[in-house]
């Protein structure tokens, strides 16, 4: 399953969607991590949880930065 971090610049309320591939967690440009715990209570494990956070803050964590339209899609590196 691939978690997907979004921040988006036209997003005004954190939203996630969930199907069989992917985890995509999206966020506006103003929104904080108390936000994403806020959308994903009771959705997501802890792991996942941990995850996403590292994708949030963890500047030694490989990931990959990809702007598409309004849109900033952040990724585990593979």
């Amino acid at each position: 399953m691939k978690l997907l971090l979004v921040v988006s610049d036209i997003c005004f309320e954190p939203s996630i969607t969930n199907n069989a591939t992917e985890i995509r967690i999206t966020i506006g440009t103003s929104h904080d991590f108390d936000d994403i715990l806020d959308v994903t209570s009771g959705i997501l494990t802890n792991e996942q949880i941990a995850h996403i956070h590292r994708l949030w803050s963890d500047d030694e964590f490989p990931r990959n930065f990809e702007r598409i339209g309004d849109e900033l899609i952040i990724s585990a590196r593979e």
